[in-house]
């Protein structure tokens, strides 16, 4: 505990260090509020979060909960780009800073937060620092890692022989600490962090906006100190620990005052402090090292941020958080693991003189109950060993009490039976989800949160969706039967449309994919986290509920400069999604970009879209008219044929299918479609003459003139010999224009034995190198045929050489390696019978 004193002007300022979501700080906090009764608290936290702080103490607001910050950087501060940024910051019942924040209501004691802004740190952080690192994909406001993360921490643990920065955290601060006096304790802390502070580079510290941040909270508590002068009052400051030798430094080194230890640093554990000794020489040279760089010489000025960032460029709200969200095993840098477990800790310390062993042995009994259901083959008696060991290696590891370690250990060795496999980890997932925890918060209903989020609230509740769980949960929509199933569609479709992650479609009718348009019914998988309401409060600003949020998402796609392929697949979406008065505007730039597109497959791939729409269009009850753009959609694509002739090898199967396409849309309707068809076959006929057209294309379109009537049998053998018998590399572009031919037409193989004698003659008059180099192009071609029918072929080219399918099983001659295979065979089932006999 740090006490800096002040002249008669200032009240006396009292620094406490914690480390984030730690039960012991949390602990020792409550403890220190109630003995000391400070005038004001001030905690670690974004100011502008300052209204919130009653909503976060308020009797119906549940932990886990966190506060959502945003920051649009409009006004370019951080780049060019202007992109948008998001942070967390967490808060669970052992959160030292919500434990300060409760005792403050408790004891009618004011509370503020003094850090920057979330958009001011973003600011003060250089790029790729700090909160602006990149690949973190959830930043979190008060990261841990420089507490947990560096040269020094490494040679700790490696001191006190342990696994890790937690496990050591656990050992010397958690399950010994509850048993110190709050003073020693903050003084053990407070000698850590100064050591970890003191093996990092000040430069690296202002990069990471870290200094900024101490310079402002700094003024802050100046402000309050001054405002509560007098002999009697105190000012009590609780910050992570890695910026209180910081603040301590400010705070003492620029006033008339003095500053002291309230307790000497060298009363603390003396297990601890030993351990802290051997490893801190080490570590002290490499931050010597370091710190050359960052000296005088080489020191950044500190500044502080160039300009407050405008205030309507950032948000801040209240979200419910889960105990997932806050385990640090699942990504979250600044939290302890096991956060369920750490709750059992915190509900137990109260109650109880052994809150730890009462948590081992409650999880051991629940994880051991839970894996028999399961498995089946556990016993009392193994979660009797499991809580023997549990205790037994807290003995041999100097604890006071087993731990989330020993507890974790004791299972794997006590309820994993032999080798540990994923075969057999279940007691150990089944553990460790207990250890999670699945604890969703709630806030109170004075929680000022956007109206979209009300509305998803309400949403869930009307189709009956459990949002009180993490647990991924599943729904079944008869979407074509069932007038709620569809609407329930829709609120998950328009969820997608979102970018919440809240739901997934399983099965059911892709329009985006033009898959499955056969089957009537949804399958959707849903779950709540954290991302849900974020996703919400970020799209808040386009509507207050879901359908306006959808609609207004809509329009601002339709400010985009989309393809004919694009726009129609926004169709899809709004079709989807029920948004009937989006449809028209939509279906008119649809055929706004259809007008202008010149993409021959962007084209193929709106009018393919625009087909299932129309035979879908009466199932999902709309009454858009298609047919006008599917017709506009025909006449580009074959105004277009002519340019395809020499595409490329990779382009080939999008091409085939197009025209496929045409020659199905053009046949449906001779009235409708005549004009159409007319133009399609003139252009196909047109295109066999250009010396450059792609051989695979030139299969395609012989196939398909032949199957229309419009070329005979004769005149797609003759164009098969002419590539037979032109070039060596004409010859070698026959497979190519077997694939094609094949793909359209390939009942033409079975028409007498003229295709079978050309194929053969082909594999004849190629190598066995080019023949391999063909071969994928070959099953490709053959894989249009049934299976059946490929048999009709094989006896076809047997029977060229007369030879039939029971020549196959005659052989004069029996291989070395078939002889061995039976050989081997005979004797393994010869010693299976015998085995058995």
């Amino acid at each position: 505990m740090e006490r800096i004193l002040r002249s008669e002007k200032m009240a006396e300022i009292i620094l406490l260090p914690v480390r984030h979501h730690s039960p012991a700080c949390a602990y020792h906090i409550s403890r220190t509020i109630e003995k000391l009764r400070p005038s004001v608290i001030l905690v670690e936290g974004p100011e502008n979060a300052g209204p919130l702080i009653p909503v976060m103490v308020h009797e119906e607001t549940k932990a886990p909960f966190a506060i959502y910050y945003s920051y649009h950087d409009e006004s370019g501060v951080l780049s060019e780009e202007k992109e948008r940024y998001k942070c967390y910051y967490p808060f669970l019942d052992y959160s030292p800073e919500l434990a300060a924040l409760r005792e403050g209501k408790k004891y009618g004691i004011d509370t503020a937060f003094i850090d920057l802004s979330y958009g001011d740190i973003l600011a003060a952080s250089q790029a790729g620092k700090g909160l602006l690192k990149e690949e973190e994909e959830k930043s979190n406001y008060n990261d841990d890692y420089l507490l947990s993360r560096n040269e020094y921490l490494k040679r700790l643990c490696e001191k006190a022989g342990l696994r890790s920065f937690d496990e050591f955290w656990e050992k010397y601060f958690e399950l010994n600490g509850l048993a110190e006096e709050s003073e020693k304790w903050f003084d053990n802390l407070l000698t850590y962090c100064a050591l970890a502070r003191e093996n990092t580079s000040e430069e690296s510290l202002e990069e990471e906006g870290c200094l900024a941040r101490e310079r402002f909270m700094a003024e802050r508590i100046r402000e309050y100190a001054g405002r509560k002068a007098g002999t009697e009052e105190i000012v009590l400051v609780v910050t992570g620990g890695f910026h209180t030798p910081g603040l301590r430094t400010l705070l003492g080194g620029q006033t008339d005052g003095a500053v002291k230890m309230a307790c000497g640093m060298a009363g603390g554990n003396a297990d601890s402090d030993s351990v802290i000794a051997e490893s801190r020489s080490s570590g002290q040279e490499k931050s010597r090292k370091a710190g050359k760089k960052s000296g005088k010489e080489g020191r950044k000025e500190a500044n502080s941020p160039s300009g407050r960032v405008p205030a309507k460029d950032q948000g801040v709200y209240l979200m419910p958080y889960s105990m997932e969200a806050a385990d640090a095993l699942n990504g979250y840098a600044s939290g302890m693991p096991f956060p369920g477990f750490y709750q059992k800790i915190w509900a137990g310390i109260p109650e109880s003189d052994t809150p730890y062993k009462d948590a081992v042995l409650d999880l051991i009994v629940s994880s051991g109950k839970e894996t028999r259901r399961k498995e089946g083959y556990l016993s009392t008696y193994d979660e009797i060993c499991a809580c023997s060991m549990a205790d037994g290696l807290a003995g041999l590891r100097g604890k006071r009490e087993p731990g989330a370690y020993e507890l974790l250990d004791a299972v794997l060795a006590s309820f994993v039976k032999g080798e540990y496999t994923i075969a057999t980890d279940t007691p150990l997932r089944i553990l460790r989800k207990q250890m999670t925890g699945r604890a969703v918060g709630a806030l109170c209903r004075q929680a000022d949160v956007p109206p979209v989020i009300h509305d998803f609230e309400a949403q869930c509740r009307k189709f009956g969706i459990k949002t009180g769980s993490t647990l991924e949960a599943e729904s079944t929509l008869s979407i074509f039967s069932n007038k709620k199933h569809r609407l329930q569609s829709m609120f998950y479709h328009r969820m997608v449309w979102l970018n919440t992650t809240f739901a997934r479609k399983i099965k059911g009718p892709n329009l985006q994919l033009k898959k499955d348009r056969n089957l009537m019914r949804e399958i959707w998988k849903y779950k709540w986290s954290a991302q849900v309401n974020s996703s919400l409060i970020e799209v808040s600003v386009y509507g207050a509920t879901i359908e306006e949020a959808a609609i207004s998402l809509v329009r601002e796609e339709l400010k985009k400069d989309l393809g004919a392929k694009e726009s129609v697949l926004l169709l899809t979406r709004v079709f989807e999604m029920g948004l009937r008065e989006q449809m028209q505007a939509v279906y008119d730039r649809v055929h706004e970009q259809m007008m202008g597109d010149t993409d021959f497959y962007s084209l193929a791939e709106a009018v393919r879209s625009l087909l299932m729409m129309e035979e879908l269009g009466p199932l999902y009850g709309t009454k858009l008219e298609f047919e006008s753009l599917i017709h506009l959609g025909c006449r580009k694509m074959i105004t277009l044929l002519p340019s395809m002739t020499g595409i490329k090898d990779e382009d080939l199967n999008g091409c085939m299918n197009a025209l496929k396409l045409l020659y199905q849309i053009t046949g449906r309707d001779e009235a409708a479609y005549g004009q159409e068809r007319e133009s399609y076959f003139a252009v196909l006929e047109k295109m066999t003459y250009d010396s450059g057209i792609h051989a695979g294309l030139n299969g395609c379109i012989q196939g398909i003139l032949y199957g229309s009537g419009r070329e005979t049998a004769e005149a797609v053998e003759n164009a098969c010999r002419g590539y037979l018998s032109g070039t060596k590399e004409q010859l070698i572009h026959t497979a190519q224009f077997f694939k094609g031919l094949f793909f359209t037409a390939r009942d033409l193989v079975f028409i007498g034995d003229t295709f079978i004698r050309m194929l053969d003659e082909f594999y004849g008059r190629v190598t066995e190198e080019e023949f391999m180099e063909l071969l994928p192009e070959l099953r490709m071609a053959f894989t249009y045929f049934t299976p059946r029918e490929t048999d009709k072929i094989a006896a076809a080219a047997a029977g060229l050489h007369g030879k039939g399918g029971k020549d196959i099983l005659e052989r004069t001659e029996v291989y070395p390696d078939w002889y061995a295979y039976g050989k081997e065979t005979d004797e393994y089932v010869k010693a299976r019978m015998e085995s058995v006999n």
